[in-house]
């Protein structure tokens, strides 16, 4: 029975649905769409899906001292399977990722570092009219809105993650409430603050507040977007500052999407005096059926007690939609840090080039 039961579990895993920004666009931004499973007496509906990165990667990455250095490999950065299902005003949520069994640089972990699996979302939520409430391992409110309108996660991450100014999701709940007519949303959470892929390590939580309005949901203007959002909070076993504060304006369209986003951060890497800024700019154009372009470019001040402390990336892609579920990218990254930040962060310096697919069902 444990094994018919495990087979099932398996074979109806499938990869998270995409964040509230996103619109349905067929297979570009969802999982596939619900069944009727019909194993009990209510209106239960499943959905599973997956999604799946795979890429060729060059990197020659320059040094301060000594001659340039180059490494290329192939891998798979991103694997996500999820389990959505609903019934009447109740739905639950599962979403695993994999991952390396140990962090980056390390060369021993699980079964010789192999790709492991970890929990990414699970959680409980209720909807009555138009509020929904979470708990368990829950998205949080303000990076899923930025990364949503950006949609070329294959791409480039977003620098917010990256760099730990934002988590995509906790341990904790959350409330959000659907402003009437397509006026956008707004939500509180309430999180351990560690991240996902943490334990609680101090008795402090964190408290997040976001609001997201379009000020003009009908005609052209409809997919401009305002977005802000507060985070309280604290990290590490010394209970080290960690609050947030974030803004972006947004725009997103079917055929054109992008953005530029502003998070300032008191307290960085368990370090509560550390202040640091993080700006964002993006776009991403389909000028053509099927044709995507993508030019992502971020600056990172990592601390304001340094005269000179700045990491700069930019990121520029043009892909191929194969067919519904399959897309092809060729993808560019410049990093650039100043002088302190190289010193600070060895091989931060580089140019990278990949061959990214992506697929979604």
């Amino acid at each position: 029975m444990k094994r018919t039961f495990g087979a099932v579990a398996c074979a109806v895993a499938c990869f998270a649905h995409p964040a509230h920004a996103q619109e349905d666009d067929g297979f570009e931004g969802r999982a596939a769409p619900p069944t009727a499973a019909g194993t009990t007496a209510l209106a239960l509906e499943v959905r599973p899906g997956l999604e799946v990165f795979a890429q060729y990667a060059y990197r020659r990455t320059e040094h301060p001292s000594g001659p340039a250095s180059w490494y290329h490999e192939f891998d798979v950065p991103r694997v996500h399977v999820a389990l959505d299902a609903k019934a009447e005003d109740a739905r639950g949520r599962v979403v695993v990722e994999g991952v390396r069994s140990a962090a980056e640089g390390a060369l021993i972990g699980v079964a010789g570092n192999s790709i492991v699996f970890r929990a990414r979302e699970a959680f409980a939520a209720y909807s009555f009219k138009w509020v929904e409430a979470s708990a368990g391992l829950v998205p949080k409110l303000a990076l899923p809105e930025i990364e949503g309108t950006w949609m070329l996660r294959a791409v480039a991450p977003a620098p917010e993650e990256v760099h730990g100014f934002l988590a995509p999701a906790d341990l904790g709940a959350n409330v959000r409430a659907t402003l009437p007519q397509g006026y956008g949303f707004v939500g509180v959470g309430a999180y351990n603050g560690e991240g996902y892929a943490n334990r609680e390590l101090n008795r402090g939580k964190n408290a997040e507040l976001a609001l997201s309005v379009h000020p003009i949901p009908k005609g052209l203007l409809k997919p401009l977007a305002l977005f802000a959002g507060y985070e309280l909070g604290s990290t590490g076993t010394g209970r080290a500052r960690a609050d947030r504060l974030s803004g972006a304006l947004l725009w997103q369209g079917k055929r054109l999407r992008g953005g530029a986003a502003a998070t300032w951060a008191w307290g960085l890497a368990d370090d509560g005096a550390q202040r640091a800024l993080m700006l964002d700019a993006f776009v991403r154009a389909e000028p053509v059926e099927d044709v995507l372009l993508g030019l992502r470019g971020s600056h990172f001040l990592r601390d304001t007690r340094a005269s000179d402390d700045t990491l700069t990336v930019v990121d520029a892609a043009v892909g191929y939609r194969v067919a519904a579920p399959l897309q092809v990218f060729l993808a560019a990254t410049r990093s650039l840090p100043s002088s302190t930040a190289a010193d600070a962060i060895p091989g931060s310096r580089y140019w990278e080039g990949r061959l990214v697919s992506r697929v979604a069902f």
